[in-house]
């Protein structure tokens, strides 16, 4: 068990995009769940967005999110979008001053520490307060990223470590992982995208100690879920060549372009998660994409171990019965986001929404097939 510990974590967004409001704790291996347009998607764009932010500043925040339809339809026009973060004592707080045609001036910013106000900047303001000492605001970087930059306080390391520990991956690349062409060793975490897939692959296993055995990991997982299929992964020359289980024949390897999506996408989700630091989050948009339910039971089998062992917190959007139906035991950790009931909050647990004895009627995954539960306005199947 790692001694790095995910910090509590809270998410709370308001008026962005099709998100009225939410506010979300989310905890190791669990489910994001709901019908089409109700926020899945944009949920995990709200991590995105607040790990850019501090990274690299409000233009690379915008372009990650697509910041063009930033505001709630039905919204008042200059309602701000806000966001926040809060990670054990420490609460982040951003406000986004909009108008008809989008984001208008400049934002707002709180930092705060045991509810003790340590920085501060009002929207449309030229300057922001550390204390009482005012400050001229960065051109790019946010008020956080500056203080820490600065001064690196010892007491803002929960914050920093979580928003930069942020993965999102939603859709892979595969026309680039399949592309035959040498590879440099030299990449230590999977990008969201996917496309250094083999680089990563390569780097893990020349220097398997300094990577922990993360190349093993991931072909003894991968073995697992897709059997018969993959055996190991060779790299000549700097091409990988994926070997069947029991291959003897160098001439018996496949390259990346041969390979089946799904196995590719099997590979993908393993690195992501054998790259994750340790008490990071990573999330997965449509975890089930391209994937027989076998190897959907398997991977999730495997982010549940690496969870427990290195306190991971790993968040799966899905429509898919199969995933679902692996959470029948932890229905506290599958969320619908989008369930009408006003007196929770959004997105809502299922052992919140439903009761045991309810729940026990079927399994999850069949029970979300009826339209019990994530279903569209209108089509909801009742009580199953």
């Amino acid at each position: 068990m790692s001694e790095t510990r995910m910090p509590s974590l809270t998410v709370r967004v308001r008026d962005f995009r099709i998100l009225e409001s939410l506010d979300w704790s989310p905890q190791g291996v669990c489910v994001l769940s709901g019908a089409n347009g109700t926020g899945k998607s944009t949920t995990l764009d709200a991590f995105r967005l607040l790990r850019a932010l501090f990274a690299w500043g409000h233009e690379s925040a915008f372009r990650a999110v697509d910041g063009v339809a930033f505001q709630r339809v039905g919204a008042a026009s200059d309602a701000a979008v806000e966001f926040s973060i809060e990670v054990e004592d420490l609460v982040w707080k951003l406000q986004f001053p909009m108008s008809a045609h989008g984001v208008k001036g400049t934002y707002g910013e709180q930092l705060l520490r045991a509810g003790e106000v340590m920085l501060r900047a009002a929207m449309f303001e030229d300057g922001w307060y550390l204390g009482d000492e005012r400050q001229p605001l960065d051109e790019q970087r946010c008020c956080a990223k500056v203080l820490w930059d600065r001064e690196s306080p010892a007491w803002m390391q929960p914050l920093v470590d979580v928003l930069g520990g942020i993965r999102i991956h939603d859709t892979y690349w595969l026309n680039q992982v399949k592309r035959v062409e040498p590879v440099s060793a030299t990449d230590s975490y999977l990008h969201a995208t996917g496309r250094n897939l083999w680089s990563v692959l390569a780097n893990w296993k020349n220097a398997p100690l300094r990577y922990r055995g993360q190349f093993e990991w991931v072909m003894a997982e991968a073995r697992r879920a897709f059997p018969g299929l993959i055996g190991t992964i060779e790299f000549d020359r700097g091409l990988p060549y994926l070997f069947c289980p029991g291959a003897t024949d160098p001439a018996d390897g496949l390259l990346p372009n041969r390979a089946a999506d799904g196995l590719l996408t099997g590979l993908l989700h393993l690195t992501a998660v054998a790259g994750a630091k340790n008490g990071s989050l990573i999330a997965f948009d449509e975890v089930e994409n391209q994937l027989h339910p076998h190897a959907i039971r398997a991977l999730i089998s495997a982010m549940r171990k690496q969870a427990d062992e290195r306190d991971l917190t790993i968040v799966l959007t899905t429509h898919s019965p199969v995933v679902l139906n692996q959470f029948r035991d932890d229905p506290e950790l599958v969320f619908v986001l989008g369930h009408g009931d006003p007196d929770l909050s959004v997105p809502a647990s299922m052992a919140d929404l439903h009761s045991e004895e309810w729940l026990a009627q079927a399994k999850l995954g069949s029970l979300y097939e009826r339209l019990a539960f994530g279903a569209p306005p209108g089509l909801d199947g009742g009580d199953a």
